[in-house]
């Protein structure tokens, strides 16, 4: 019988399911290198593997050397995915693009939350992809003090004003507030208090709505979190990014 070669995203789902004793047989290097092959791999831990290879120094390499390194020192074919996820993380860590730049913002969303980009095409972020990308941006380069830099554009606020709004989502969930004012749910309460049963079905729909949003984060950051305890680094442990990430769900 002739054997079946394995996938990348199969071996990285066999590796996360493994004891650490286990684990501490594989190489380290074998580790990093599925997580650099697989299509499942999160943002975080791609960026992760570069700056523990590489240091702050690739922060400034070109796509093209970022794509060289990787693929003499891992011998492997970097698909085009882990490349855009690892830019869009150092664009994150270098400019405030993701906050000022709706264009940029749309882009990076849908890296992050593994979408096919292409540079010649215009694809909108829906609500789950920003959240997604929000969150993760959030663990890779936290919001600081200046809010000029870290704070959402206006263009940006109405952009995921606009795209809630389509979806239906009056009561947006977690960090996708920040495109509300906060009396906006207020005066959705108050558009409805004198319809008793038209106010139930919002609420229940926007119940219904959050539900599906708060599910789809939390499976996505359980898996991000198995690949960040999964993946051994030569400076440090991923121990910080993992609490940063609990602090950042704490409030889901």
């Amino acid at each position: 019988m002739d054997s079946i070669e394995k996938s990348p995203i199969q071996i990285l789902q066999h590796l996360q399911k493994q004891s650490s004793s286990s684990l501490s047989k594989v190489a380290p290097k074998t580790i990093q290198r599925a997580m650099l092959l697989s299509e499942d791999t999160f943002t975080t831990p791609l960026f992760l593997i570069v700056m523990d290879k590489y240091g702050p120094e690739a922060l400034s390499w070109a796509p093209e050397t970022i794509r060289r390194e990787l693929e003499e020192d891992f011998q492997l074919k970097l698909p085009k995915e882990s490349l855009d996820k690892i830019m869009a993380a150092i664009s994150l860590a270098t400019t405030n693009y993701f906050y000022k730049d709706v264009t940029r913002f749309i882009e990076i969303c849908n890296i992050i939350a593994g979408d096919d980009f292409q540079p010649d095409e215009f694809e909108p972020a829906d609500a789950g992809e920003m959240l997604l990308a929000i969150t993760e941006a959030m663990l890779i380069w936290p919001p600081d003090e200046d809010t000029e830099d870290t704070e959402f554009s206006p263009e940006i606020r109405e952009y995921i004003r606009q795209v809630l709004k389509d979806e239906g989502i009056l009561k947006p969930f977690d960090v996708l507030k920040i495109a509300f004012e906060d009396s906006r749910e207020v005066a959705v309460n108050a558009d409805f208090a004198d319809d008793p049963e038209m106010f139930q079905a919002i609420y229940e729909m926007q119940q219904e709505k959050q539900g599906e949003l708060r599910n789809m984060l939390l499976q996505n950051m359980d898996g991000l979190t198995k690949q960040l305890q999964l993946l051994p680094l030569s400076s440090g442990s991923t121990e910080e990014a993992i609490m940063q990430l609990q602090k950042i769900l704490n409030g889901v």
